[in-house]
């Protein structure tokens, strides 16, 4: 009976990952998507720094992933304000179409690593200790 609440657990958390993933894909409501990945981000954290919690493995699976989606939409904003910025110096079209096929490798990776069941090259650091893989960059 526990392994089947625990598959249960896994699959929904790879659903509602698909479904984040979507969100960002549509652009529109990739802010809407930021939020909630925000949020389990900020929940994990708090699940994590509790005394003598160790997170599973699928915790840290859609930790990593959610933090990957933050740090993502995080950027592209950034890159956006920039390509929008310089846009009267013609720089910000290059800046602009740099930034969506940045955009979309991302996102392809991250559904990509999520179909094989892998962690995202994202660090999610707690008072205590950081769960996740290191990006050595």
């Amino acid at each position: 009976m526990n392994s089947q609440g625990q598959d249960s657990v896994e699959w929904f958390e790879v659903v509602f990952l698909t479904f984040i993933y979507v969100l960002y894909l549509l652009f529109v409501t990739a802010p809407i998507g930021a939020i909630i990945s925000g949020i389990k981000v900020y929940r994990f954290k708090k699940l994590a720094e509790q005394e003598g919690a160790t997170p599973s493995h699928e915790q840290v699976l859609a930790a990593t992933h959610h933090e990957w989606l933050v740090r993502s939409f995080i950027v592209m904003v950034i890159l956006m304000m920039v390509a929008l910025g310089t846009l009267a110096y013609m720089v910000g079209y290059a800046v602009f179409w740099g930034a969506v096929i940045w955009w979309f490798y991302r996102l392809f990776r991250g559904i990509g690593a999520l179909i094989s069941h892998k962690e995202m090259p994202a660090q999610i650091c707690t008072r205590a200790q950081c769960y996740g893989q290191v990006n050595p960059i």
